[in-house]
């Protein structure tokens, strides 16, 4: 099982490297990408994804290879600070893109239109970084995580870590994720 880490956090973090630690150690093959490292151009809806180069961007960024990884991966894991109850602006960049792992057709479910898969239906797994005390914002971010896994028509994990948890904490819940992963 491969799977792919995109992490939307500012500088290093314990979340995104005890997470890689752990499903490396459960011998999952990891590919991790910093994505406040790389550059990644906001998606500018020109649709030619779909018609014009069918399953890539137009777009010279690095969003290549990410995208890339995805299509390969059996599952990816988003982590990202919480903001206004959706992602940072770094991941949300991403996410537009995810335009290009579909197929430029429509199938009908559950009464909405969505596109095909190009290449399989994968775990999506959003860890949500918030040490606020506000549980709309909570609610919010993982009903977003279960509309993009409905689109993707994928699983999906939607989780919340609080950087105010004690170490021993954040182990318990980055090993319960690593479970559930592998």
């Amino acid at each position: 099982m491969s799977i792919v880490i995109l992490d939307a956090m500012k500088g290093g973090n314990n979340i995104a490297d005890n997470i890689k630690a752990g499903l490396v150690q459960a011998g999952k093959e990891v590919r991790y990408f910093g994505l406040e490292e790389i550059n990644i151009l906001p998606c500018r809806c020109c649709g030619a994804c779909g018609f014009k180069s069918p399953g890539k961007c137009v777009i010279k960024d690095d969003s290549h290879e990410v995208l890339k990884a995805i299509a390969g991966c059996d599952a990816f894991v988003m982590i990202t600070p919480i903001r206004f109850g959706g992602y940072n602006s770094t991941l949300k960049k991403v996410v537009d893109k995810f335009m290009t792992l579909g197929l430029p057709l429509y199938i009908v479910k559950d009464g909405h239109l969505l596109h095909p898969m190009r290449y399989g239906s994968k775990l999506i797994i959003g860890v949500g970084v918030y040490d606020g005390d506000s549980k709309d914002q909570e609610d919010s971010f993982k009903q977003l995580v279960e509309n993009n896994a409905f689109n993707m028509q994928a699983d999906y994990r939607a989780l919340i870590f609080k950087p105010s948890w004690d170490t021993k904490k954040m182990e318990q819940e980055i090993s319960s994720l690593v479970k559930e992963v592998c």
